[in-house]
């Protein structure tokens, strides 16, 4: 008896078609990041003639100007206050995402469905329409100017625990069962259990929130107009120098902005595996 041979469905020009709009899709994706590579190396007079073009003298003295004189101390404090801000963020977030989520699956507490309900409904409601009772909240309690309003409103991550949730609803009961059996109490059954074999999900979850925290602006630029507290995604707009007065050095914006994207993508190259798999893990399983 022959072989099935699989049969391909769609036909050769369909297939040029898709492949024709994803690269499309691809190009304007690609396209702002080619862009800010390209102007980190202009100088300022090449900036102004040939913004997205290819440089045609390349040139790095913009990171040296950048992390020296006026606008060095600067960019070197607003580094710091982002890894202060994010490092914390995160690890909270994912500690807070992993222990409501082991909670949902494992336990049967009054009136589990509703709160979780409640909170996936949660996500309908934009940021901004809590921005003012927040900072005002804030205000009250003398938290303006610091690190903790930056660091620990948010680490309730709803999209975290839902992943978290999904993901250890999979995970198989009898390992549990026989944890329970062998006297392990609810702290040592989550710490060595549920969290080595949540491991995909949890790093997922880390990823996301590191890129998201490292990259928001708009929360900090509300509660944080001291620049000693504000991360560099709020300083990066704003850099000039005496003698450039209100003029903004986009030549310099765009080196501090590739500055920035940098530990990002590097993050994304060494753990993409964990990410694609944490994702797809904690989607599909219910």
């Amino acid at each position: 008896m022959a072989s099935a041979v699989p049969r391909r469905t769609g036909s050769a020009g369909s297939r040029l078609a898709l492949n024709l709009v994803l690269l499309g899709f691809a190009v304007l994706v690609v396209a702002p990041f080619v862009t800010m590579v390209f102007g980190s190396v202009k100088t300022p007079a090449e900036i102004t003639s040939n913004p997205g073009g290819i440089p045609r003298s390349p040139t790095v003295d913009n990171f040296g100007v950048l992390f020296t004189g006026e606008t060095g101390m600067t960019v070197w404090r607003g580094l710091l206050n982002s890894v202060i801000v994010t490092v914390p963020f995160t690890a909270i977030t994912v500690v807070l995402c992993a222990m409501a989520g082991y909670a949902f699956t494992r336990y049967d507490f009054r009136g589990r469905k509703a709160i979780f309900v409640l909170m996936m409904a949660s996500i309908l409601v934009p940021f901004e329409v809590n921005l003012p009772s927040l900072y005002a909240m804030f205000a009250q309690i003398g938290w303006l100017n610091t690190y903790q309003v930056q660091i620990l409103p948010g680490t309730a991550s709803v999209i975290g625990m839902f992943m978290a949730r999904q993901y250890m609803s999979g995970l198989p009961g009898e390992v549990f069962e026989a944890a329970r059996l062998d006297g392990a109490g609810h702290w040592r059954t989550f710490r060595s259990i549920a969290l080595p074999m949540s491991t995909p999900v949890l790093g997922a979850v880390a990823l996301l929130t590191f890129v998201a925290k490292w990259s928001d602006y708009l929360w900090p630029r509300v509660v944080a107009n001291d620049p000693t507290f504000q991360p560099i995604m709020v300083l990066l707009p704003a850099l000039s120098t005496s003698q450039d007065g209100f003029i903004v050095r986009y030549e310099l914006l765009l080196a501090g902005a590739a500055i920035v994207t940098l530990p990002l993508l590097l993050l994304f190259l060494v753990f993409q595996s964990t990410l694609m798999s944490g994702t797809t893990a904690g989607a599909v399983r219910g």
